[in-house]
C-alpha cells in the first residue's frame, strides 16, 4: 500500500462555501436559519444525505449531529442477518469536511450499542462509495463514552451505561478511505470506517478498548488511547502501519498486544506510554512461527523498546526506515504440515526474494530452487519426532515473510498386537495388550464402554485402566483398542469384555476431572451415565443461533488466555452436561465446580445476548426440573458477572434470588452449591486477586427457600459463545447425603 503524506483537498472559509453550493457541494448547519435556508443547506443530517449525487462534498458547520436519535425509546435490530445501522449511504464520492479545524467542536453522535439500544453490533455509518474522505471531524458512539462539547455544555450528553458493549463508528465498502484531523470515539469495536481497500488516517484520535481499530491501514500522525489490551482483532494481508504515533495504555494492564488473532504490524518512530516500565508489548497473546512485523524507531517511556521479544523471530527491525510502503513480502502459504515420504510444498514469493532456514534444521528438509522466488520444499525428517520450525523468504531491502512448517517423519505401519486383548482385575479393570512398538512410544486409543455407551476414554495417553462402581452392575464393561505409535496411524481395533456383578455400595460422591471425559454427542439419559449433548433453552429464543449435531458439543484440551492448562471446554454454544443418578436421592446434596473462564476481564461471556452458564443439582434430567446457579453476562457490567439463584420446572426457568454483581468469574473460580432442608446456598470466589479498579463484591453468597425434590441428578448448561469465550471445567464433585 502507497500513500501520501498530506491531503490535497483546501478548505474554504464559511463565505467561500456559501457561495460555492450547489447540487455537489451541500452545507449542513446545526443552527441554519429558516430565512437562510437553500436548495443546498440543511439543518438536519438525514435530510443533507437524501440530497447526495453520486460525488458530493458536505461542508459542516460546527454543532452536534445526531445520525440516530439517542432518545428514542426503540429498540433497533438489523435486517437480513446484518447489525442495525444508523445509517446507510451509497455514493461514488464523497467529503465530509468540518469547516472548524479543531475537531471536538464538530460531532456526528449515536448512542447505542449490543444490548444497549440494539440488539446486534450497532453501527452508525455503512458508506458503499468507492472513495471516502473526512476530515475536522469527530466521529463517536457515545453508548460508552460521555459526550462532553464544551462549545455549547447544553448539548453534551451523558454514555448510554458504564457496561462496555460493541458500539461501531461505521464500515466503508470500496476502494479509498482517506481521515484527517477526525476524532474517532467509542469503546469496544470502535471500528473507525473499517473495510475499504486502502485506509489512511493521518493526524487523529482514537479512543478504544478491543477488537476496535482498522486493521488494513495506513496510521501517521496519530494518537491512541487503548482502554484494553488487543485494539486489532487481526490485521490479515499487509496488515497496519503506524508512523510517527503515540499510543497511551490506560489502566493498569500487565500486558499489553496489538492484535487478538495475529497478522503484521509495522511501527515505525512511534511512542508508547503506560503506567510502568515493566509492561510487557507484545504483537500478539499466542504469535504463530510465521508472523513477520517490523518495527524502527519505538519507545515505551521514553526508552527503545523491542517490540514481542518473547517470540524474537516475529520482529524485524528495521533501520531509518523511510516509510514510503508497508514493508510487506507475499509469501504463498503460511503455514503447512508435512510428512517425509509423502509431501511437498511449493512456496513463492516475489522476484529477488532469497530463501533460508533457522541454523540447526537443514536436515529436516530438502530446499530445491526452481525460478526466481520460488523454492520446493521436500520433507526430510528421519527421527522419531515432529519438527516445528520456519523457512523464511527474504529481500534484498529488509523485507521477512516465513512458512511455519511441522514436518513429521515418515508414517510407519500401525503396531500389531502380539497378543490378545484381556481385561483382567475386579474393582480396577485393567486391559492387557502387547504391541510390536519396536521402539516407538505407544499413542493407543482405549475408550471403555458400559454396554454401548463410552464412559471413559482416553485423551492424553492410553487409558488402560477403569474403576468400576455401583453403576456398573449387570452390564457388559468393554474396553477397545486402536493400536498406535508415535509413528503411525490408527490400526484396526480390537476389543475385550467384561460383565461386572460385583455388589458395590451406593454411589455418594461423584468427582472427576475431566481428564477421560467422553466428548462423543451422546443424548440418552440413562441411570449412572453423563448425557453430553446441546440444547437451547427456552429463554435464549430471543438470539438465533444453533448446533450442529454432528460435531462434539465439548472437547478436552489445552486452554488460552485466563483458562490455565488442560480441562473440559464448549466446543458449541449450547453444550450441555446432564448426570442422573442410579436412584432419586430425597436428602441434602452439595456440588463444587472448578473452572477458568477463558475471557480475564470478569465478563464471562462474549456478550450480553442471553449468554450464561447454569449449574444445576436437585436436578431432573427427564423434566428439566430442579435448582441451580445462573452466572450470566448483562448488559450492567463490562467487567463483571450477575449471579442468581433458578428454579428449573419442565425447562423453564425462574430467579428466585435477587442477582448479585461480582467480579469473581475469573481463572481459579470455585462455584460451591448445595441444598441443606429447604434452603439453597451458593458460595462463588477465585485466586485471582481482586481487580483494583472496582468497587463491586469479589465473592459472591447467594441464599433461597426452595421447596425439597427427590431427584439427585447435576447439569452444568453453556448458552455462551465458545472461542475465547468460554469457560473450562477442571474439577468435579458431588455429593448426595
Amino acid at each position: 500500500m502507497k500513500f501520501k503524506t498530506c491531503f490535497c483537498l483546501m478548505l474554504f472559509s464559511v463565505s467561500t462555501v456559501a457561495q460555492s453550493l450547489d447540487s455537489h457541494h451541500l452545507l449542513l448547519d446545526s443552527q441554519l436559519d429558516d430565512a437562510e435556508k437553500s436548495p443546498y443547506a440543511f439543518k438536519d443530517f438525514k435530510e443533507a444525505v437524501a440530497h447526495f449525487t453520486d460525488e458530493t462534498t458536505l461542508y459542516v458547520k460546527p454543532g452536534v449531529y445526531w445520525v440516530d436519535d439517542p432518545d428514542t425509546p426503540e429498540v433497533l435490530t438489523g435486517k437480513d442477518g446484518k447489525e442495525p445501522f444508523g445509517i446507510v449511504i451509497r455514493a461514488k464520492k464523497l467529503f465530509f469536511i468540518g469547516l472548524d479545524k479543531d475537531a471536538r467542536n464538530t460531532v456526528f453522535a449515536s448512542q447505542r450499542g449490543q444490548m444497549q439500544g440494539a440488539v446486534g453490533n450497532f453501527t452508525m455509518f455503512d458508506f458503499w462509495c468507492d472513495e471516502l474522505t473526512v476530515e475536522n471531524l469527530t466521529m463517536g458512539n457515545y453508548c460508552n463514552v460521555d459526550l462532553d462539547y464544551p462549545l455549547n455544555p447544553a448539548l453534551s450528553k451523558p454514555k448510554r451505561s458504564d457496561a462496555i458493549t460493541q458500539a461501531h463508528v461505521g464500515y466503508v465498502h470500496g476502494q479509498q478511505m482517506r481521515a484527517k484531523n477526525v476524532r474517532f470515539i467509542s469503546r469496544l469495536n470502535l471500528n473507525p470506517l473499517n473495510g475499504a481497500v486502502d485506509s489512511y488516517y493521518e493526524d487523529c484520535h482514537f479512543e478504544c478498548t478491543d477488537d476496535a481499530l482498522n486493521g488494513t491501514a495506513v496510521y501517521r500522525h496519530c494518537d491512541f488511547d487503548f482502554y484494553g489490551q488487543k485494539p486489532f482483532w487481526s490485521t490479515f494481508g499487509k496488515g497496519a502501519m503506524f508512523i510517527d504515533c503515540d499510543f497511551n495504555l490506560k489502566g493498569e494492564s500487565r500486558e499489553a498486544y496489538f492484535c487478538k488473532q495475529g497478522g503484521p504490524v509495522t511501527v515505525i518512530n512511534c511512542r508508547y506510554h503506560a503506567s510502568s516500565d515493566s509492561v510487557y508489548i507484545g504483537w500478539t497473546a499466542y504469535p504463530q512461527r510465521w508472523l513477520r512485523c517490523y518495527q524502527d524507531g519505538f519507545t515505551l517511556n521514553g526508552k527503545p523498546y523491542t517490540i514481542g521479544y518473547q517470540q524474537p523471530e516475529n520482529t524485524v527491525l528495521l533501520s531509518n526506515y523511510l516509510a514510503k510502503q508497508i514493508p510487506y513480502l507475499e509469501i504463498s502459504q503460511k503455514k503447512a504440515e508435512l510428512l517425509t515420504g509423502r509431501d511437498t510444498l511449493l512456496l513463492s514469493s516475489e522476484k529477488g526474494c532469497q530463501w533460508r532456514i533457522p541454523k540447526d534444521f537443514d536436515s529436516y528438509i530438502q530446499m530445491v530452487p526452481l525460478k526466481d522466488g520460488v523454492v520446493r520444499v521436500i520433507p526430510t525428517n528421519e527421527t522419531d519426532e515432529i519438527a516445528d520450525f520456519y523457512i523464511e523468504g527474504y529481500t534484498a531491502d529488509g523485507r521477512v515473510a516465513a512458512c511455519q512448517l511441522i514436518v513429521r517423519p515418515s508414517i510407519l505401519p500401525p503396531p500389531t498386537l502380539l497378543t490378545q486383548t484381556n481385561i483382567s482385575g475386579t474393582t480396577l479393570l485393567h486391559l492387557d495388550y502387547t504391541l510390536d512398538l519396536d521402539g516407538h512410544r505407544d499413542e493407543s486409543r482405549i475408550t471403555w464402554y458400559r454396554d454401548s455407551i463410552s464412559v471413559s476414554t482416553s485423551h492424553l495417553a492410553p487409558l488402560r485402566t477403569y474403576r468400576l462402581s455401583a453403576a456398573d452392575k449387570g452390564h457388559v464393561i468393554t474396553a477397545k483398542i486402536e493400536p498406535k505409535s508415535n509413528r503411525s496411524d490408527y490400526g484396526s481395533s480390537a476389543e475385550a469384555s467384561y460383565t461386572s456383578n460385583l455388589d458395590f455400595p451406593p454411589i455418594s460422591i461423584l468427582e472427576t476431572d475431566f481428564y477421560d471425559f467422553p466428548c462423543d454427542w451422546q443424548p440418552e439419559i440413562l441411570p449412572g451415565f453423563w448425557t453430553v449433548d446441546g440444547y437451547k433453552p427456552a429463554d435464549t429464543a430471543a438470539f438465533p443461533w444453533s448446533f450442529d449435531k454432528q460435531k462434539p458439543m465439548w472437547e478436552y484440551g489445552e486452554g488460552y488466555n485466563g483458562a490455565v492448562g488442560m480441562g473440559l471446554l464448549q466446543a458449541q454454544r449450547g453444550a450441555r452436561l446432564m448426570y442422573m443418578p442410579l436412584s432419586g436421592h430425597d436428602g441434602d446434596m452439595s456440588l463444587t465446580l472448578d473452572v477458568d473462564p477463558t475471557k480475564t476481564a470478569g465478563q464471562g461471556f462474549g456478550s450480553a445476548t442471553g449468554q450464561y452458564m447454569d449449574i444445576c443439582l436437585k436436578f431432573d434430567p427427564q423434566t428439566l426440573t430442579g435448582y441451580g446457579l445462573r452466572i450470566i453476562r448483562t448488559t450492567k457490567h463490562a467487567k463483571a458477572v450477575d449471579f442468581y439463584l433458578v428454579s428449573y420446572k419442565d425447562g423453564h426457568t425462574e430467579a428466585i434470588s435477587e442477582p448479585i454483581s461480582s467480579t469473581c468469574y475469573r481463572t481459579g473460580c470455585t462455584i460451591s452449591l448445595k441444598v441443606v432442608g429447604k434452603q439453597l446456598i451458593a458460595h462463588v470466589e477465585t485466586k485471582t486477586p481482586k481487580p483494583t479498579d472496582s468497587q463491586l463484591p469479589h465473592v459472591v453468597d447467594l441464599f433461597a427457600q426452595i421447596e425439597p425434590n427427590g431427584f439427585g441428578g447435576v447439569a452444568i448448561q453453556h448458552t455462551g459463545s465458545c472461542g475465547e469465550s468460554t469457560t473450562m471445567l477442571h474439577h468435579l464433585k458431588v455429593v448426595w447425603q
